[in-house]
C-alpha cells in the first residue's frame, strides 16, 4: 500500500511541473499568434476561468467554514503590468497556522476531487455508446476541465505561508511516534478501503497526468512549427 502512496507522490510532483510548463507555453503560443500581450493575458484568463473560480472559492469557503474572516474577491487579474500574473485573490483575515494552512491547501484539495471525478467521468465517457456529436463534445469539454482545473489548483506562494512549517510539525511528530514504538494498527476492512482508494486516485491521477502531457507536447510541436514560419518568411 505504501508504493501506491509513493506513486501519488510522485505524480503529484510531475503534474505540478508539467502543469506550470503548459501554462508557460500556451502563453508563449498566444503572444506569438495574437502579437499582443495584454491580449494574450486576456485570452489565457478567459481559457482558465473555470479553474480559478474554483481555486478562490475553495480558499473563500474553507474560511467561511473554519470561522475566518475574508475580505475582497476578484477572479480576473488587477494588474497586467508586472512580469507575475495573478488571476484572482480573496483577502483573509489572519488567523492561526493549522486553520491558514488548511485555506492555503484549499485549493489543491478541492481540485484533486475534481480531477478525480473528471478522470472517472473520461473514462466512461470515452468507452460509452452515444451519439458521435454527443460523446466527441462530452469528451471536450471534459478535457478542457481537466487542464484548466489542473493548471489552477496548485499553491502559490501566498497560499504556503504557514503551510510548511504545520506539515514539519506533524511530519516530527509521526517520526518521533515511531521511535518510540507508537503503531496504528487498523482494522483490516479499513486497511482494504484505503488501498483500494489508493489505486483508484493513482490510476486517475496518471490519466491526468498523461492528459496534461499530451497537451504539452501539442503546445511544443505548435511553437515549433509557428518558430519555423517566422523564420521562414
Amino acid at each position: 500500500m505504501w508504493w501506491y502512496a509513493v506513486g501519488i507522490i510522485a505524480e503529484l510532483l510531475l503534474l505540478s511541473f508539467v502543469s506550470k510548463r503548459y501554462t508557460e507555453l500556451g502563453f508563449l503560443l498566444l503572444v506569438r499568434i495574437v502579437h499582443s500581450r495584454t491580449l494574450a493575458i486576456t485570452i489565457m484568463t478567459i481559457l482558465l476561468f473555470p479553474g480559478t473560480v474554483i481555486h478562490e472559492l475553495s480558499h473563500l469557503f474553507t474560511a467561511e467554514v473554519l470561522g475566518v474572516h475574508t475580505g475582497k474577491l476578484t477572479l480576473v487579474p488587477e494588474s497586467i503590468e508586472s512580469d507575475t500574473i495573478q488571476s484572482g485573490s480573496v483577502a483573509i483575515a489572519h488567523t492561526d497556522p493549522f486553520r491558514r494552512t488548511a485555506i492555503g491547501i484549499a485549493p489543491f484539495t478541492n481540485g484533486l476531487v475534481a480531477l478525480s471525478a473528471l478522470s472517472w467521468w473520461f473514462t466512461h465517457a470515452v468507452a460509452a455508446q452515444w451519439l458521435v456529436i454527443n460523446k466527441e463534445l462530452t469528451i471536450g469539454i471534459i478535457l478542457y476541465l481537466i487542464l484548466t482545473i489542473t493548471n489552477t489548483m496548485f499553491t502559490s506562494k501566498e497560499d504556503m505561508v504557514g503551510v510548511l512549517p504545520v506539515f514539519g510539525t506533524i511530519a516530527i511528530l509521526l517520526v518521533t511516534g515511531y521511535i518510540a514504538g507508537i503503531r496504528l494498527h487498523l482494522p483490516q476492512s479499513i486497511l482494504a478501503t484505503l488501498s483500494s482508494i489508493l489505486v483508484s486516485s493513482v490510476q486517475n491521477l496518471g490519466i491526468i497526468v498523461a492528459i496534461n502531457i499530451l497537451g504539452l507536447l501539442l503546445f511544443s510541436l505548435l511553437l515549433r512549427i509557428s518558430k519555423t514560419r517566422i523564420h521562414y518568411r
